[in-house]
């Protein structure tokens, strides 16, 4: 590992005031992979938290983890790096749920003690800044090579129920796709599930986050989720499990395997592709609630069998687009308060059959344009190319193919650019013409622009005329 100039530094000023500085966290997992660390969590012996304070003053220290005795540097201070320096300290809980803890700061412990409140073996590693050299006093870099995650202490690994959370998104970023999850330990976690409601929605999200937006195989994570019996606690999710599809269309198996396929397609897509800055979150969530509908409107046998449903309707799920929304809406909103991310989000299930169904009736460039101003069409390509990807005619992972449906997306899209069809006729207009306001401005307003998209070449003066009915 090539340690930066900002950090050497900062070690340089640990040490001369009688300090040690270890490298804990996910940089030691990075640095034994080869991956030159992005966040440089630093834990301190032998110097208080106060101290650390005033050394580091001059670098923005930042206060806001001082209850768990963290400092955040400024990254402007530290050459762009993003760090973090703490103390050593023994965490207490008092309660059920994540926050519930007392610290107890104690910059004497020994580094094996210090790693014990861990939550993975994993994590439990440190490198010493002075030396190099690898402290691993629970096994966690062979715990490592062989991509399994085990709980440092079984006794304290019980006392914090994120960290069944927290299995989810590590085995799928850091274990490989053959991850696994020690046996033992994953009897802790499934022996954890009811502690769930003690977890703050924001804690929740923060794991689905990194599982989406930082594993190269989003999936791993989601079948620890349901082999591990916390996917109860998600319904949206649970509910795709044993879903019948068509096997013609779908050989692939349940909606749930699908999906599956679908998401780990869009991962791939969010490391290489050029999606929007600000669509990425919600491109993921969406490729993988995309399909969260059909439960609901999936034709089953026993429906055909008596007589709900005609035979060929067997396993259609017509309208699964549109029914998805309020569920992937429901869904998030369990985790987060974030509206812009609900709003995309649901954009996409909402739309994603939308450009197989415009190609199929041979829409013309106006249905293509009332699309296009209600989502982004390139985001829309990509979904329907991973889409595609949920399926065994494709290799699953890269959707760099030739896909009709997504290319005319694309197309459109750059025909008709980034931002939405602005509307040539507005509200001044109908003031101008002596209209007064009210709320039939609105549907004088839509009759204008519904016009204006089938014509372009209509003018102020002809939309005004059609506003008015004439």
């Amino acid at each position: 590992m090539q340690i930066p100039g900002p950090i050497s530094q900062i070690v340089s000023r640990i040490e001369s005031a009688g300090g040690s500085a270890r490298l804990v966290g996910g940089a030691v997992i990075d640095s034994i992979q080869g991956r030159q660390p992005k966040d440089w969590d630093i834990e301190v012996f032998s110097l208080s938290f106060d101290t650390l304070v005033d050394i580091f003053a001059d670098k923005g220290a930042n206060l806001v983890g001082a209850q768990f005795g963290i400092i955040k540097l400024s990254a402007k201070e530290c050459g762009g790096l993003d760090v973090d320096i703490n103390v050593p300290r023994r965490d207490n809980h008092i309660g059920k749920g994540h926050a519930d803890l007392l610290t107890e700061f104690d910059p004497g412990m020994t580094v094996e003690e210090a790693a014990r409140r861990r939550d993975f073996t994993i994590n439990a590693m440190a490198i010493d800044l002075s030396t190099g050299e690898l402290i691993d006093p629970f096994g966690g870099r062979m715990d490592l090579e062989a991509g399994v995650l085990r709980a440092t202490d079984a006794e304290l690994f019980v006392q914090d129920p994120l960290r069944a959370l927290r299995a989810m998104q590590l085995l799928a970023r850091k274990c490989g796709p053959n991850g696994q999850v020690d046996p033992s330990t994953m009897n802790l976690i499934r022996g954890m599930v009811d502690s769930f409601p003690h977890l703050a929605k924001e804690r929740v999200h923060e794991e689905f986050r990194k599982l989406v937006m930082k594993s190269e195989r989003p999936s791993v994570g989601l079948e620890f989720l349901r082999d591990s019996g916390w996917i109860v606690h998600f319904p949206e999710l649970n509910n795709l499990i044993g879903c019948e599809q068509h096997p013609e269309w779908h050989p692939e198996g349940d909606v749930w395997v699908h999906s599956l396929h679908t998401v780990d397609s869009a991962a791939w897509v969010r490391d290489h592709a050029n999606l929007p800055e600000g669509w990425e979150e919600a491109f993921m969530f969406g490729t993988l609630c995309h399909d969260v509908g059909k439960p609901s409107t999936t034709v089953t046998p026993r429906m055909v069998a008596e007589g709900e449903m005609p035979k060929e309707r067997l396993f259609t799920a017509w309208g699964h687009d549109r029914a998805g929304m309020p569920i992937v809406e429901s869904f998030l909103r369990r985790m987060t308060n974030n509206k812009s991310l609900i709003e995309k989000t649901t954009s996409i299930v909402g739309e994603h059959m939308q450009p197989f169904n415009l190609m199929q009736g041979e829409a013309k460039t106006p249905a293509w344009k009332r699309l296009h101003n209600r989502i982004r069409l390139d985001v829309l390509g990509w979904m329907c190319k991973c889409d595609s990807c949920g399926s065994p005619f494709v290799n699953i992972g890269d959707p760099d193919f030739e896909h009709q449906t997504s290319q005319l997306c694309f197309d459109h899209f750059s025909d008709l650019g980034a931002e939405p069809v602005a509307p040539i006729l507005m509200g001044r207009h109908l003031i101008q013409a002596g209209v007064k306001p009210g709320r039939h401005f609105k549907t004088m307003l839509d009759r204008a622009f519904d016009a204006q998209i089938d014509d372009p070449s209509l003018d102020v003066d002809a939309l005004l005329k059609i506003a008015q009915g004439e």
